[in-house]
């Protein structure tokens, strides 16, 4: 009995020692939001035909991003396997990943607009600089449910905690359908345009539109994973 006692302590021993896998989280996030506010600057200088300084933003852009691996590498060796998680592990680590997948997504996007330098013409670049916008907002509201789900389960899942959560998953999904909508009319404006020109850089213009709007997918994924977590 004595052996199976020393067994248990160990691994409760350690996991009190240890950063909890959402303050790990967390400093993910952290990184995330200033990726997507960098991205975010970024692009404006891209829109504006400031190549120079676009690239020097691509390049802090992807120094983030390699952070934020070492980040989500060691949550991954971390995490608890002797005792449980107030949430299920597996949507904990989808949840991980769909927050990774915002980095990954604004690193491939930087490099790409880095190897072909597009002009935006005049009559798109509100709407390019407004689509942005709503795709950064929609990331910024995750960043506060996932901020809030970590205070729901330290709360112990108080009713009153769950809603304000559910507030916040909410309003990632609504700034998320209103980046939908001005993605919407920048494409629709772009097709207006093509005859004007070259397919290329029409083909370009559509893409950039695309992967922009990505980064919101991936953030109203977060969104939904965090609903399933607290669904119990």
């Amino acid at each position: 009995m004595e052996k199976e006692v020393k067994h248990f302590r160990a691994p409760i021993k350690d996991a009190i020692r240890r950063k909890s896998p959402f303050d790990g989280l967390l400093d993910h996030m952290k990184i995330v939001k200033k990726c997507i506010s960098l991205l975010g600057e970024g692009l404006t200088k891209y829109i504006d035909g400031d190549y120079e300084n676009f690239s020097k933003l691509a390049k802090k852009v992807s120094e983030l991003e390699h952070n934020a691996d070492l980040i989500k590498g060691n949550i991954r060796a971390h995490l608890p396997k002797n005792i449980f998680m107030p949430v299920d592990k597996g949507e904990f680590l989808w949840l991980l990943r769909e927050q990774d997948a915002i980095l990954d997504h604004a690193e491939n996007l930087v490099e790409m607009l880095d190897m072909r330098h597009t002009k935006i013409p005049k009559e798109l670049r509100e709407d390019f600089k407004k689509h942005v916008a709503l795709v950064v907002s929609t990331v910024e509201a995750m960043e506060k449910a996932v901020e809030n789900v970590k205070d729901l389960i330290e709360t112990s899942f108080i009713k009153r905690e769950r809603e304000q959560t559910k507030k916040f998953i909410h309003e990632v999904h609504n700034r998320e359908w209103q980046a939908d909508k001005a993605k919407y009319m920048l494409t629709k404006n772009i097709y207006e345009l093509e005859k004007k020109l070259k397919p290329m850089d029409t083909y370009h213009l559509l893409k950039i539109a695309d992967w922009v709007d990505d980064i919101a997918d991936h953030a109203e994924n977060v969104a939904d994973w965090l609903r399933a977590m607290i669904a119990r």
